[in-house]
């Protein structure tokens, strides 16, 4: 019988060395520093922390093609405690109203990103809102992808932006940082404050419906 192999875990866009990987690091760096100052650096990865104190992680995702090599953006942020945007959820481009946020699989669920307690019902009201907020911001970013994915206990949201990546072309050798629109940057920060910031809706707020009497 031949034994059973366990698949070898997929090697990071950004591990080892080399004269492409050497590169698409240091762009990465470059990228890391529009959004604030850079706390902290690893092979694969770097920490930001923006002007308003919010703390980002950026790294490269990588799509490998014949003759070339496309590593994208991923900005990464853990949403604060009682955050009451959707978890499961990723965007999608094929609403008439622009892109929007909707389930990833399943039913998207609203709550608290951490404290262990149980997620409220209604998650399809915790995602019309959080399409609220953010429907109108991500109509105005070149955007590949986001998710908010629930990860070690919190929720995670990450933002693939077009801008920001970097592309390696084997013939002719080309090695190239896609440059952001002007003003991405912070639109791509108003983003994720805006969905940092989402609040459920008050239970005795006078637009909320209360039970029948």
């Amino acid at each position: 019988m031949t034994p059973f192999r366990a698949r070898a875990e997929r090697k990071h866009a950004l591990a080892g060395n080399g004269p492409i990987v050497d590169r698409a690091r240091r762009a990465l760096r470059l990228v890391a520093e529009q959004f604030g100052e850079v706390t902290a650096t690893t092979q694969t990865t770097v920490d930001v922390r923006t002007p308003d104190g919010i703390e980002l992680t950026l790294s490269y995702d990588p799509g490998n093609y014949i003759f070339s090599r496309v590593y994208n953006l991923a900005i990464s942020t853990t949403l604060p405690d009682g955050s009451a945007a959707p978890s499961g959820v990723a965007v999608s481009h094929r609403d008439r109203g622009g892109a929007r946020y909707v389930p990833a699989a399943g039913r998207a669920t609203g709550g608290p990103a951490r404290g262990g307690g149980a997620a409220p019902s209604g998650g399809s009201g915790a995602l019309r809102r959080l399409n609220e907020v953010a429907g109108p911001l991500l109509d105005g970013i070149d955007l590949h992808s986001s998710t908010i994915a629930t990860t070690g206990g919190g929720r995670t949201l990450t933002v693939t932006p077009l801008g920001g990546s970097y592309v390696w072309v084997l013939i002719p050798p080309v090695f190239k940082a896609t440059a952001f629109p002007q003003g991405e940057p912070e639109r791509i920060l108003e983003l994720i404050r805006a969905v940092r910031g989402l609040s459920a809706p008050d239970p005795s707020s006078p637009t909320q419906k209360g039970p029948a009497s």
